[in-house]
């Protein structure tokens, strides 16, 4: 008898129960006592039903009476004689109040375990991968104070089910190891190392469904503080030279760099290398943000330019004319800022703040031209604002901006006495604005 099977026997008490008639004309396979004769393997038989009984009626002491029997006699007999023992002790753990027999109970319990893997490890359903998985969620539950078997139990259910990863219970081991590290119980590199084998590991999961599990990953990962600029390069780098063009990872890397505000050369050369593996509307936008965050205009408008080529939506489109017309504007790019303000207009004319953007682009545009023309250049940009101002609900940040910068432009209009000179005495009358390239129809408009 080997020790863990003695250990188990210690644990229990003998218990037996009487025997029932069994059927003799059953011939019963060597898993029921590999050199036993038919007669013992109907005996051992007899007992497991009398086991699965008891444990049926949760007579549960009555139960483990059987269990030395069975462990000494047939133990691949059933699968069942291990499932029932380890609940059954499962149950004792949780109802013990002695420190000293609920670690009996604790150690019994894994010994089970240990004896279910050995005898049915290579069972296709519930074998070594499924037993592993088991056993690591009650040592979390019954011992988590031993961290370092905590870890140990988790790692070897991973590695067991590396061909079939499960995400929720990567998560579940994650989120222990992460508590490891920031307690200063793991060091920083075998840390890295956990986190890159086990990205590693989801990144072969296909499953939509677990992308909630994957996001539960990231998050842990950045609140270590492991996350650091110079440690995600080092995670990376390696595994984007091997696959350059893997837009999943790609992404992923460049994810985690952005939300640790990573701005270095390299981390936009990964979001670059992400674009050109994966060129689309999303893509381009992400990488324009990034651009954005590191005060790199030129390059955030170049990408954002690349979204609005690509976006098939009118009003995401439109949202995407709005950005780089105020990314242009804010680099005094007045004429490329109103070209797409404008179009951001015929593409969704609910969109007010293309008009907001245009009207700033003409009011930045009037330089181009002096005196007169250039005073009306402010009517046209008063026109577009006036037309823009019942898009916004009244008390809202945005008419209170419209109102204002209105009466600002009014201060800007020819004064009465410049039309008169030229002729326009009526309001209302209708001019044409011509000021380099800013040019449109509008009306005279006098001031007192």
């Amino acid at each position: 008898m080997n020790s863990l099977k003695l250990k188990v026997l210690l644990a229990v008490s003998l218990v037996f129960g009487s025997v029932s008639v069994f059927a003799q004309n059953v011939q019963l396979g060597p898993e029921w006592g590999e050199n036993a004769t038919q007669e013992q393997r109907f005996e051992n038989a007899k007992k497991f039903n009398f086991y699965r009984d008891a444990y049926n009626s949760q007579r549960y002491d009555d139960a483990l009476g059987y269990l030395p029997y069975l462990l000494e006699n047939s133990p691949r007999g059933a699968q069942n004689i291990y499932v029932y023992a380890i609940n059954i002790y499962k149950n004792k753990i949780q109802r013990c109040m002695d420190l000293k027999q609920r670690q009996g109970y604790v150690d019994s319990l894994f010994i089970l375990y240990d004896l279910r893997m050995e005898y049915f490890g290579d069972n296709a359903r519930y074998g070594r991968p499924y037993i592993l998985v088991q056993k690591a969620k009650d040592y979390l539950a019954f011992s988590p104070m031993d961290r370092d078997g905590v870890r140990a139990v988790f790692e070897d259910a991973i590695k067991a089910n590396e061909n079939n990863p499960d995400p929720d219970f990567i998560n579940m081991y994650f989120n222990e190891l992460t508590t490891d590290y920031s307690n200063d119980l793991v060091e920083t590199d075998y840390y890295l190392n956990q986190y890159d084998w086990l990205s590693g590991l989801l990144d072969k999961v296909t499953d939509p469904d677990s992308d909630a599990a994957r996001e539960t990953f990231d998050a842990l990962f950045v609140s270590s503080n492991a996350a650091d600029c110079a440690n995600l390069e080092r995670i990376f780098k390696a595994r984007i030279e091997a696959n350059p063009a893997d837009a999943s990872l790609l992404a992923k890397a460049f994810g985690l760099f952005v939300r640790n505000q990573c701005y270095s050369e390299y981390a936009f050369s990964v979001g670059e290398q992400w674009f050109n593996a994966d060129p689309s509307a999303e893509t381009a936008k992400m990488v324009s943000a990034a651009y954005v965050s590191a005060g790199n205009n030129e390059k955030a408008v170049s990408f954002l330019k690349a979204a609005f080529e690509r976006e098939t939506d009118p009003v995401t489109k439109a949202m995407f004319a709005v950005e780089i017309a105020g990314t242009e504007l804010s680099m005094k790019n007045a004429a490329v800022a109103a070209e797409y303000a404008s179009q951001a207009r015929k593409l969704d004319p609910s969109n007010g703040y293309a008009g907001i953007i245009l009207a700033q682009a003409y009011a930045e545009g009037a330089v181009n031209c002096e005196g007169f023309d250039r005073q009306t250049v402010f009517w046209l940009a008063y026109d577009m604002l006036a037309a823009t101002r019942p898009l916004f609900q009244d008390g809202s940040a945005e008419r209170k901006q419209i109102d204002e910068t209105m009466a600002m432009f009014r201060k800007s209009f020819p004064t009465r006495d410049e039309l008169f000179f030229r002729g326009l005495t009526k309001e209302g009358t209708p001019y044409d604005v011509k000021c380099g390239w800013v040019n449109g129809r509008t009306t005279v408009k006098i001031v007192d």
